[in-house]
């Protein structure tokens, strides 16, 4: 079988794929009611509490922790929605302030909040503290491999989908090159490797259940599909070892790259805060433009300065540089304009949204971004001025601060994009 024909084969499962995951994704389990509810004053405090959610979810899916002390989650008979807590063991307070987490079985998200009560005596005396890892029974490995299969997923994806946008548009010759073939090939099995990883913490967060039944789940689907991806990447990219810059320049492969391009953003955005906002239709727009931009600017980046730049050639770089350059411009406004619309439209339905954990991580991607800026900058003037300057005297030297420039640029973008991941994990209103 031709490298075309097994192009095409792939594009066309990219499709098939695409259409597998297209359907809406959960939004977090939110509370629906509490019992006592927030606020209530008691002459002594109860000594049981009931929770009920908007999904389902097993004791082990939530941590309800008074100060130090978490309390014993219980389910209850035949109502999935709803779990009862012990406050025998509560300390006598005038005012007890009751936290809780629950992690969504669907889609592997946390959500959160508080709970005030305010007692006048207390119903039964102080018991020893019960411990967090007694009563919660989630694995201790299972959060870390969460989030690290969520940062490698989130930079294989960019420097996957920037790269093979470097190689076909601005930079075909550097398809026979050894180190753009080697990063791609990299990046494959890292993101291989991250798809898998989601995949296990599907199955390790439902072994309540069958395989068959967790993989049915929203955010099952979500880790299966992105494996069946990136094995179509694998083909891609496999087209590019094989051709070399042939490739890159059909008609065929370009059409496989697209297609596998835009199902890894779309399925890394099936379970994104983009579907929970109030609205849903341009959030997901606003995203999948977002994660397209932060692709095209971060694996271009990388491209240009792992590959291109170490080459020394001062008329590869005369030519592909300023083409870079307005990639990256048209980019970054893209990544602002959308950024802004998908914050209007993801934290105005949320009270004290400044105050929660998810905006803290927001602030400090931010930082990190206006430091990427200030890179771009200087790397944007630098091509205006001196590239030009650089290649009529060959002064590689010159050749060479630039190159640092565009280091430091690339080491933020990519801290920045790690941030946006671990966003992902965070719930908006905690």
């Amino acid at each position: 079988m031709s490298p075309r024909r097994i192009v095409l084969g792939a594009a066309a499962l990219g499709v098939l794929a695409l259409t597998l995951v297209a359907g809406p994704a959960q939004a977090h389990n939110e509370l629906v009611k509490a019992t006592p509810a927030d606020g209530t004053t008691f002459a002594h405090l109860p000594d049981q509490g009931r929770m009920q959610f908007a999904e389902t979810l097993v004791p082990a899916d939530l941590s309800i922790r008074i100060g130090t002390t978490t309390l014993p989650v219980s389910a209850v008979p035949g109502d999935a929605h709803t779990v009862t807590f012990d406050l025998s063991t509560v300390e006598p307070a005038k005012t007890v302030l009751v936290t809780w987490t629950v992690v969504d079985s669907h889609d592997g998200h946390r959500s959160g909040g508080s709970l005030r009560w305010h007692v006048e005596k207390a119903a039964s005396s102080a018991a020893e503290d019960t411990t967090s890892a007694a009563s919660s029974g989630t694995p201790r490995l299972l959060r870390p491999l969460e989030l690290t299969s969520k940062i490698v997923g989130y930079l294989a994806m960019a420097l996957l989908v920037g790269g093979l946008l470097f190689l076909a548009v601005l930079w075909p010759a550097g398809a026979a090159a050894r180190r753009p073939r080697a990063l791609l090939a990299v990046t494959v099995l890292a993101g291989v490797l991250a798809s898998a990883g989601s995949v296990g913490v599907v199955l390790w967060r439902s072994a309540d259940q069958t395989v068959g039944e967790a993989l049915a789940t929203d955010y099952g689907r979500a880790a299966t599909s992105m494996v069946l991806i990136w094995l179509l990447a694998a083909v891609v990219v496999a087209a590019v070892l094989q051709l070399d810059r042939t490739a890159v320049r059909g008609i065929a492969w370009r059409v496989g790259a697209i297609l596998v391009s835009a199902g890894l953003i779309r399925v890394a955005g099936i379970n994104a805060h983009a579907t929970q906002g109030n609205e849903r239709v341009l959030g997901i727009a606003a995203d999948f433009l977002h994660l397209t931009a932060v692709s095209a600017w971060v694996g271009g980046l990388v491209m240009l300065s792992v590959c291109l730049l170490p080459r020394g050639e001062l008329d590869e770089i005369e030519e592909v540089v300023p083409k870079f350059s307005r990639v990256a411009q048209a980019s970054v406004l893209m990544i602002v304009s959308s950024g802004l619309l998908l914050l209007w439209d993801i934290s105005r339905g949320i009270d004290g949204f400044w105050a929660t954990h998810y905006s803290h991580i927001l602030v400090l991607k931010l930082s990190l971004f206006s430091l990427v800026m200030l890179a771009a900058m200087k790397s944007k003037r630098w091509v205006q001025t001196t590239l030009a300057e650089a290649v009529a005297a060959h002064r590689r030297t010159a050749v060479r601060s630039f190159a640092v420039s565009v280091a430091a640029e690339t080491v933020l973008v990519l801290a920045v994009l790690s941030a946006a991941s671990v966003l992902v994990t965070s719930s908006p209103g905690t």
